[in-house]
């Protein structure tokens, strides 16, 4: 069966909303942007507003499908939303605690209290999270990153307590595992302390260990008056035993002995937060089975900006050589035909079939990861730099050609990105310099980047060797040169800055790096919208509109009738 694409189930939606809104009996008339209806005259106020309530819900469940058209659009738009899974039914549809759309491809929220968790810290990767009751109130959400590897140990495990303890013993052999303490209700520093050294205490007979543990705490937390909501409390469990405390990303000390204690406090079976239990078994557990119910297939599209047709989940299907969003001949005589060719047909090419070669070959402990948490991964770069390389080269080329467009390219970028660009260079000029500066400089073959920097809010241009990607120091790419041989030789041979001049003055695609800093810095209203639905849920949106829009359909009426 033929999957329909995103422009079809948006029309499709809006028809059902507008359907729904009206009944045989209505006859509703445009005029501008006002909306009247005309309603029999015998028709009560009462039956009015509940003949509108019910044709308002039908409507909202159409709004839905809307929002997931919407859902779409944007991640099409963002380079980011596509190198993540459209078909993987966690990252789309979710579990208990997964979001129902996120543009960063797959973080999770404490439905307990709405608290996010990034999908990473650092190389390390989010094994799940659950919140910390004491009684009725809601004291904090935990979450849990460690090395990807230890995930496979559980990966092929049925989705039950028990899988915990095979869990905690992979844990022993990871370099840092770290607990991230998300403040939900103000606590204040001795009793925060005291709560957790309380907890890690029955679990080992070190108690020097353990008051300097609560000792930490304390210190940290009093610096700032109290554990407030907002306050994060990270400790890392290191392999040599420590537990390094850190409180809002400042670093206050270590206590020794604690690693195993500490992670036993949320993992063991009398752990402080059974919800953050579940949460670990819910999304490490029963991985590899899970491939077998699901069973979805590419499409390949020739539209560059149909988010079916995406690089997606090693887990479900093999690597597609995806289409150029131009003919080979579109960025002549900038770069020629045989050299887009050959870049895109040979190049490309290669580094996709060797990936899906490594990724076949390597069992469960690869085959459920996405494109971008291997791009992401600091550890799969040191232990497997091959699917690494090959990987982020695949990621890079399909940012890199979009990054280009065949008509109307070149010149200097408008808007908010001309504006940002100001800020942080002074001018456009100061940051091609810069840029073209960096490429000429680098050794040998690479990328050189613009990305934005989300910790310090600016953008930052950096030159990375081999198959390098700014997405491993957290920096979110919104234009890109390919500095490797192969993009320019054929037509410029050793001059680099005549290849960099014609891609400024030909071929930049600034409205698709201006559509990446809108996504990095989070704004436009596609965006803000799919923000709302991953924060709090279709059926709440849903909701809101139902109500508001009967509300405003029963004035209409009212007036009608009086």
């Amino acid at each position: 069966m033929r999957t329909p694409s995103p422009a079809r189930i948006f029309a499709f939606a809006l028809r059902r909303c507008r359907s729904h809104l009206v009944d045989d009996d209505v006859a509703r008339n445009f005029t501008g942007s006002n909306i009247t209806y005309a309603y029999p005259a015998n028709v009560k106020l009462s039956d009015t507003i509940t003949m509108a309530a019910k044709r308002t819900r039908r409507a909202a469940a159409s709004l839905s499908m809307v929002l997931i058209g919407l859902s779409c659009f944007s991640s099409s738009s963002s380079p980011h939303a596509a190198m993540v899974d459209a078909a993987d039914p966690k990252r789309f549809l979710g579990t208990n605690n997964r979001k129902f759309w996120s543009l960063r491809g797959g973080s999770l929220i404490d439905t307990a209290t709405k608290i996010d968790f990034d999908d990473n810290l650092g190389s390390l990767a989010l094994y799940g999270v659950g919140v910390r009751k004491k009684g009725p109130i809601k004291v904090y959400s935990v979450g849990m990153y460690s090395d990807e590897s230890a995930k496979s140990s559980t990966a092929s495990l049925p989705k039950n307590k028990s899988a915990l303890t095979t869990l905690r013993k992979s844990l022993k052999s990871s370099k840092t595992t770290s607990f991230l303490l998300k403040m939900n209700f103000k606590v204040g520093a001795e009793k925060m302390a005291d709560a957790i050294a309380e907890s890690v205490d029955p679990r080992t007979s070190d108690k020097g260990a353990v008051e300097s543990l609560k000792k930490l705490i304390m210190d940290g937390v009093s610096a700032k008056g109290a554990a407030t909501p907002g306050t994060i409390l990270q400790f890392d469990c290191l392999s040599d035993g420590s537990v390094k405390v850190s409180v809002d990303g400042k670093a206050v000390g270590s206590a020794s002995g604690l690693s195993e204690p500490f992670c036993d406090v949320f993992l063991d079976d009398n752990g402080v937060s059974p919800a953050f239990r579940e949460s670990v078994v819910e999304n490490c557990c029963g991985v590899a089975s899970s491939s077998s119910s699901a069973t979805p297939t590419a499409t390949h599209s020739s539209s560059s900006h149909n988010p079916i047709h995406i690089i997606g989940s090693l887990f479900y299907h093999k690597l597609k050589l995806p289409k150029l969003p131009y003919k080979y001949n579109a960025l002549q005589p900038i770069i020629s035909e045989k050299t887009l060719r050959a870049h895109h047909l040979k190049h490309n090419a290669k580094y996709i079939e060797t990936v899906n070669q490594i990724v076949g070959e390597g069992g469960v402990s690869l085959k459920h990861l996405s494109m971008e948490q291997i791009v992401k991964s600091k550890t799969l770069k040191e232990s497997n730099p091959v699917l690494y390389n090959n990987a982020a080269q695949c990621w890079n080329h399909l940012f890199f050609f979009r990054c280009m467009t065949g008509s109307g390219g070149g010149g200097e970028p408008k808007g908010l990105l001309a504006k940002t660009i100001r800020r942080d260079f002074g001018s456009f000029d100061n940051l091609r310099k810069e840029m073209e500066s960096s490429s000429i400089k680098a050794f040998g073959s690479g990328w050189t980047w613009l990305g934005y920097d989300k910790k310090e809010k600016k953008l930052v241009v950096s030159t990375m060797t081999g198959a390098g990607n700014p997405l491993i120091e957290g920096i979110i790419p919104i234009l890109v040169i390919d500095m490797w041989e192969h993009a320019y030789y054929l037509d410029y041979q050793d001059s680099r800055k005549e290849y960099i001049n014609g891609f400024f003055d030909r071929l930049v695609n600034w409205k698709y790096a201006q559509q990446n800093l809108k996504h990095a810095m989070g704004k436009g209203i596609v965006p803000e919208t799919v923000h709302h639905v991953s924060h709090h849920g279709l059926p709440l949106v849903a909701a809101l509109f139902s109500a508001n829009l009967a509300k405003k359909t029963a004035v209409h009426m009212l007036f009608q009738q009086s």
